[in-house]
Order: C-alpha cells, then sequence, then structure tokens
C-alpha cells in the first residue's frame, strides 16, 4: 500500500532522522538565515472540548549547522489564543516551553499565535491549530500513516472518511511522522481528506515524555485522548500496529484493506470503499 510522504525531501541520515523523531513535532515557523542561525518553532495541533482546559507544549530550536539544531533554553515565548490575553513562557533546558489555555465555547479551528524575540531582536513567529470538538458529537480516530496516497484507494477512503465524517468527528493520529514538517496538514489537505487535529502518538510514551512534570507511568496520548474526549469510541487502522494499538487503547477497531490488521479488528473491511461506522455501542 502507498504511504503519505514523509520528509524525505529533508530527510536526514538515519541516526539524527530518530533523534529528530524523538525531539520535534509539524513545523511551525523558521527565521531564514542560511544554513546556520535559524530558529525552529514547532508543535502539534491542539483538540479538545469547548471550555475545555487543554495543555499546549512547544519547543524552540536554533539550527547551527544542516540538522544540528540545539534546544534554545531560557527564551521567553508568547502564546495568544486569538483575542484572548497574552500568555508567557519561558523554555527548559530542553527547549520546551508549555501552558494550560482554555479552548473557546464555539467549535471549529482556531488559531493559536506564538512569538519569540531573542536579545538581538530576531523573531520567530507562527501558529499552531486548535481544534474544538462537539462534546455531544462522537470521535473517531484515524491512524494518518496507513492512508492511502493516490489512486483508487485514496479515493474510496477519502469517500469513505466524508461519510463518517457525517455521523461523527475526526480526529488523526501519527507515530511515523511526527518530525514530518507541515506533512501531515498538507496531505490532507492536497490529497482531499476531510481536514481535522493531527496528533503525534505512541504507544509507549508521548513526544513530551522526558518533561519534568511528566512521569513515566502517565498514559500515551491515545489514552489521553480518550480522558479528554469521552465520545471517542472508534478507530479506523489499515495495518496490524495501529489495529493493536487502538485495541489495547479500548476502542472498538475498524480494520479496512490490509489483512494484517484483522486480528486486532473488532469489525474488518475488505476495502476502503466499505468502510462504515458500526452503530453506536449502549451507553454503560
Amino acid at each position: 500500500m502507498e504511504r503519505p510522504p514523509g520528509a524525505n525531501p529533508m530527510e536526514a541520515p538515519s541516526g539524527t532522522g530518530k533523534r529528530m523523531r524523538r525531539m520535534s513535532l509539524f513545523f511551525v515557523a523558521a527565521l531564514a538565515g542560511g544554513c546556520g542561525g535559524e530558529f525552529l518553532l514547532t508543535g502539534p495541533d491542539v483538540v479538545g472540548l469547548p471550555g475545555q482546559t487543554a495543555p499546549v507544549v512547544v519547543r524552540l530550536q536554533r539550527r547551527e549547522f544542516w540538522f544540528y539544531a540545539p534546544p534554545v533554553r531560557d527564551a521567553p515565548m508568547t502564546f495568544r489564543l486569538g483575542e484572548d490575553p497574552l500568555r508567557c513562557a519561558r523554555t527548559d533546558k530542553s527547549g520546551y516551553a508549555a501552558i494550560s489555555i482554555e479552548l473557546p465555547a464555539s467549535t471549529g479551528r482556531h488559531q493559536l499565535a506564538l512569538h519569540h524575540q531573542d536579545s538581538a531582536g530576531e523573531v520567530v513567529s507562527g501558529v499552531i491549530t486548535a481544534y474544538v470538538l462537539a462534546g455531544d458529537k462522537p470521535v473517531v480516530v484515524v491512524d494518518f500513516d496507513s492512508l492511502p496516497a493516490g489512486g483508487k484507494a485514496a479515493a474510496e477512503a477519502i469517500a469513505a472518511l466524508k461519510r463518517i465524517e457525517s455521523q461523527a468527528q475526526l480526529v488523526y493520529l501519527t507515530q511515523r511522522y511526527p518530525a514530518a514538517p507541515r506533512q501531515p496538514g498538507e496531505f490532507l489537505e492536497r490529497v482531499g481528506y476531510p481536514r481535522s487535529a493531527v496528533v503525534p502518538c505512541e504507544k509507549s510514551r508521548t513526544w513530551y515524555r522526558k518533561l519534568p512534570w511528566r512521569r513515566a507511568d502517565e498514559p500515551n496520548m491515545l489514552a489521553l485522548l480518550r480522558q479528554r474526549l469521552p465520545g471517542l469510541r472508534w478507530g479506523v487502522a489499515a495495518n496490524d500496529d495501529s489495529a493493536e494499538m487502538f485495541q489495547q487503547g479500548g476502542l472498538i477497531v475498524l480494520g479496512v484493506a490490509d489483512a494484517s490488521a484483522r486480528e486486532a479488528s473488532t469489525e474488518f473491511f475488505n476495502s476502503w470503499a466499505e468502510l462504515k461506522l458500526p452503530p453506536a455501542p449502549a451507553p454503560d
């Protein structure tokens, strides 16, 4: 099966790529400046319910040479959601800055503006998107990494997810592309998939696992999403890895197309064209 494109044009050597996957997320903005001196500001989409408090974690790095981009510590960062008051935080020694925000009362996409200016006057700015979902509508998570990238399969997958979107809200999870700059969102828009939040997710840890306020026994991103989105019920998976992760996360697994997903699936569909949302389970 053809997979969504990664960061091939900018791909680092294998060892460096593994380190960067551990370190960063979706590209937000960079300050142009040749091979060195660029600021790199990264952070994932934010997703939650109206009025819910949601964590926002971003990372600031400065490119010294090609793919070597050490973190910038003790840097002032500002955050502003719409017309809300300006919020501030400083990066830690690993370059992370974190705040909690109260999501708007209205559903839809909302822009969170980010800004940093150093002592020399150099600045970097960018935005991340906060997706506010309706609390009275179910949620389906979709494995971004197994979406078809083109051809008949992609057309069928797009149609299937649009059908599902008429009944439920979508959230995409990715394990393969947490360090691919802007690629997941651009891929969804370019190919024609319904646009929604793309959240990095790993089986055993979140991307900010090493932050000092997180314990080693805390749940991964899928478990955190289930806590914050009580309407999250189904997971769409087209490979065994994501199907098993959704199964272990307590979701109703809708396996599709790839026979490897069949064993961990609650219900299996031979093609994307056949994929549909089953009836919602009865409340406990």
